[in-house]
């Protein structure tokens, strides 16, 4: 009689499997790109965009035990070519510090390139102030001529201000200790 294991180990390779992913799966935090619109005309255009911070558990729990988090929002402009890779250049970058104030139980956003500050009752609230850009001037692009294919490549994420050592290495192989968008792009009207 042939006893054929394989029909047995592969249940529990299973379980095995969403015991150790699942909880990494819930964890996980992700940063996304809403409605995004570039307004007027060439070379001065403004960009419209919301954002949607969802934080790892990681970066939930650092926040309210005191831990500073950063985020950017950048925007670049860049140019397909078809031979080489594509060339880009820093248009703006958005970089904000958020902080839980534990005495006063409030959420503290501080836009760091403008220095405006705001304070929130809840996380909730504070994320949508941080993901929403609204009419927010490029500076002046470059002549753009038709045909040269420009777009523009948004970019953003959350990380904490400062690792220790150990955390530092750690987030070279997880997701858990930031989060970051996909780039996104969009053609210059």
């Amino acid at each position: 009689m042939k006893k054929n294991h394989g029909v047995l180990l592969r249940p529990l390779i299973l379980a095995f499997f969403l015991l150790v992913f699942s909880p990494m799966a819930l964890a996980a935090g992700q940063v996304e790109f809403k409605d995004f619109k570039v307004l007027g005309k060439a070379p001065n255009y403004q960009v419209v965009t919301r954002v949607e911070f969802q934080l790892t558990n990681y970066l939930k729990n650092a926040l309210l035990n005191g831990v500073t988090l950063k985020a950017h929002i950048q925007i670049r402009l860049g140019q397909h070519r078809s031979w080489w890779f594509n060339k880009d250049k820093q248009l703006l970058t958005a970089t904000y510090q958020l902080k839980y104030h534990a005495l006063s139980r409030r959420y503290l956003l501080t836009r760091v390139d403008t220095n405006e500050h705001w304070n929130f009752a809840s996380l909730p609230a504070l994320l949508r102030k941080l993901g929403e850009l609204r009419k927010y001037k490029l500076p002046k692009l470059p002549d753009v001529k038709k045909g040269d294919d420009y777009y523009l490549l948004a970019v953003a994420d959350l990380v904490p201000a400062s690792l220790r050592l150990p955390l530092r290495i750690q987030s070279f192989f997880s997701d858990e200790y930031g989060i970051t968008s996909e780039g996104v792009f969009w053609p210059l009207p």
